[in-house]
């Protein structure tokens, strides 16, 4: 019988190419959008990849999923579950958002927590009872290496993969007598579309050092760390596939903020950022192991 996968956020960047990924590898791929024009991206993509839907088969059934609807995600899963319990859930939909803890408002920390935290816990909530009855199943949630290390001016989507993180490792406490895997993916500097579907911080922020350093790690990062979406898909594939996969996994450039965590402590993490100019610039190279400014 041919396993079910949800993959939310899939018309584009890691939830599509993780949707192409599982149904490559068999499994029958319910890929989530929350408009028209992702759902039309998905068949688009399903039918150039030979991965159309074909009823009961492996490949990519297009299905609206707004996360943080709930009528929208109830009607969605109503529809899926009726072919049997989910296998791999990757929980994927997700938004993000640069600004200062005072100058962010707090409509958008709303949107992102309900998006980034609540979108999974409605969407895990659906799977869960058939994974429960099946003593099997992965729930994959996508965490981000500002869980790792919060940089400055990304507090308001840092802290939702935080949350995502606590709320991960209760999960795979509770359902681990029931066979249930969940996997963290931590992923670094990633080339998809949501970093232009997101505004930099202001240029009238009362915080310019800390501007100009975002924004200098970021476009080094995109142009010579970041890796495409399809690397994080395989990380999912594998983890998903292994018997006993580890909670955690950090993808690209992750790497360096899970480094400067074990090398050094929260006082020279923290402290550095009282520097300023070269001095800052300097120090900040030494933890790191990267020049950014080079």
């Amino acid at each position: 019988m041919t396993e079910l996968a949800v993959v939310t956020g899939a018309n584009s960047g890691i939830g599509l190419a993780t949707a192409l990924s599982l149904a490559h590898a068999g499994y029958r791929v319910f890929a989530g959008a929350r408009r028209v024009e992702g759902l039309e991206a998905i068949t688009h993509a399903a039918a150039d990849a030979g991965l159309s839907d074909t009823a009961g088969q492996a490949g990519i059934v297009a299905v609206m999923i707004d996360v943080t609807d709930d009528t929208s995600v109830s009607q969605a899963f109503e529809q899926i579950l009726t072919e049997g319990a989910v296998a791999v859930l990757v929980n994927n939909a997700g938004i993000t958002g640069a600004g200062s803890i005072e100058e962010t408002p707090v409509n958008d920390y709303q949107a992102m927590f309900d998006t980034n935290v609540l979108g999974v816990i409605r969407c895990t909530q659906q799977v869960l009872p058939g994974m429960r009855q099946a003593q099997a199943g992965s729930i994959v949630n996508i965490s981000s290496s500002s869980a790792v290390l919060s940089p400055p001016l990304m507090g308001p989507y840092a802290s939702t993969k935080r949350a995502v993180e606590s709320l991960s490792e209760s999960l795979q406490s509770e359902v681990a007598p029931f066979g249930i895997n969940v996997i963290l993916v931590q992923a670094g500097t990633i080339l998809t579309p949501i970093w232009g579907k997101s505004e930099p911080p202001p240029e009238d922020t009362a915080y310019p050092q800390a501007r100009s350093f975002l924004l200098e790690v970021l476009t080094h990062n995109l142009m010579t760390s970041g890796v495409p979406p399809e690397a994080v898909a395989e990380t999912i594939l594998s983890a998903v596939q292994a018997e006993r996969p580890a909670l955690r996994h950090l993808v690209g450039d992750a790497t360096v903020l899970a480094g400067m965590r074990e090398r050094h402590s929260d006082d020279e993490l923290m402290g550095v950022f009282s520097l300023s100019g070269e001095e800052f610039r300097v120090r900040y190279s030494e933890l790191s192991g990267i020049n950014y400014w080079s």
